[in-house]
């Protein structure tokens, strides 16, 4: 008998696109599913048509709760499958319906915790167009998990997406990991900690999902605290570090919390420098006080590499910013940081 894959789709005024998104898990070649939505206290018609999704197909059913943010709902699911593996996906977004067979054997030939996607695209709601994206390069990939840790989501700063990765659930019950409530970036905090406990992974080298792009989503805001956030994940990679053994991971581990770090940093500066809601003054103010935490100042005199992105312009500010950084001309950052928002380089 095939394995059980439950389908975890949080829910939060998302009407518009629900069906669309619910369409595509119910789609899929593999049937041996269980499709989950976890209405998370929507105010518009979600519950409705979660309730009339599974009142006409079996394989849905609906979890009400009051509202408790994205980490809650997924945590909602996660407690409620029963399946052997899990998928999660966000309400907006869509999957190919070749993706849950393929991964399904991927994992059973190669006996690994999860699959891991390198790709996806990206589906903009204003214009009719798609890009595809890569998560990381095929170079890449470790079926390590504290190696695939280590040198892509810490030290590329990638891979950190959790959605359209397939799982196997007993790892994640067995030990305890759920997503963070209440944190900012919680796909990285449940990464990490998967991976920590993780004995083997898989690489899947087509796009897994298609990620709607539209305006006043969550990538789409200002954090007022999320350094506070950033700081929180460097205490996690640390004790990430300090868990493993030191000689077998050596290779891997020299300069790469310090990477993630100023990565962070960086790109918390452009949108510290882009938000119009205070005067340049206080944005700069701001910028120059993290780049003088003691935290992040010790982390530069590290092995701080350049983090990867696709594109050259990224790249370049990324490039550029390190050198004004360890010349302590923060101004001068704040000010690349400033126009790098205008252009909207990350």
């Amino acid at each position: 008998m095939s394995r059980k894959v439950s389908i975890v789709i949080p829910v939060y005024k998302t009407e518009k696109y629900l069906r669309k998104s619910a369409a595509s898990a119910l789609s899929q070649s593999y049937e041996n599913t269980e499709i989950i939505l976890v209405d998370d206290g929507s105010p518009d018609g979600c519950p409705e048509i979660c309730d009339s999704l599974a009142a006409e197909y079996d394989r849905f059913s609906v979890i009400h709760k009051q509202n408790g943010g994205l980490s809650s709902a997924r945590n909602a699911g996660i407690e409620a499958a029963k399946g052997d593996y899990i998928l999660f996906l966000d309400s907006d977004d869509t999957l190919p319906d070749y993706l849950i067979s393929d991964m399904v054997g991927i994992m059973e030939n190669d006996g690994s915790d999860a699959v891991i996607p390198d790709s996806y695209y990206k589906v903009y709601e204003d214009r009719d167009d798609e890009a595809l994206s890569y998560h990381f390069t095929k170079e890449m990939f470790s079926a390590d998990p504290k190696v695939f840790a280590l040198e892509v989501l810490i030290g590329k700063g990638r891979a950190r997406r959790s959605t359209a990765v397939l799982y196997r659930l007993s790892v994640i019950k067995d030990n305890n990991i759920r997503y963070p409530v209440g944190r900012i970036s919680e796909d990285f905090f449940f990464s990490l900690d998967f991976f920590k406990f993780a004995n083997k992974l898989s690489l899947y080298e087509k796009p897994s999902l298609y990620n709607l792009k539209r305006a006043g989503s969550i990538s789409s805001s200002y954090y007022e605290n999320f350094f506070d956030t950033v700081l929180e994940m460097d205490g996690e990679v640390k004790d990430f570090i300090n868990s493993l053994d030191s000689e077998k991971y050596s290779d891997f581990i020299k300069g790469r919390r310090e990477t993630l770090l100023f990565r962070n940093v960086l790109i918390y500066a452009i949108n510290v420098m882009g938000d119009k809601k205070h005067s340049y003054r206080e944005r700069r103010g701001k910028c120059v006080e993290m780049f003088k935490h003691p935290s992040f100042t010790q982390a530069l005199r590290g092995d701080t590499g350049i983090p990867y992105f696709e594109g050259r312009v990224q790249k370049t500010y990324m490039k550029i910013s390190l050198k004004l950084i360890k010349m302590k001309l923060y101004k001068l950052t704040c000010f690349f940081a400033f126009v790098a928002a205008k252009i909207n380089t990350v």
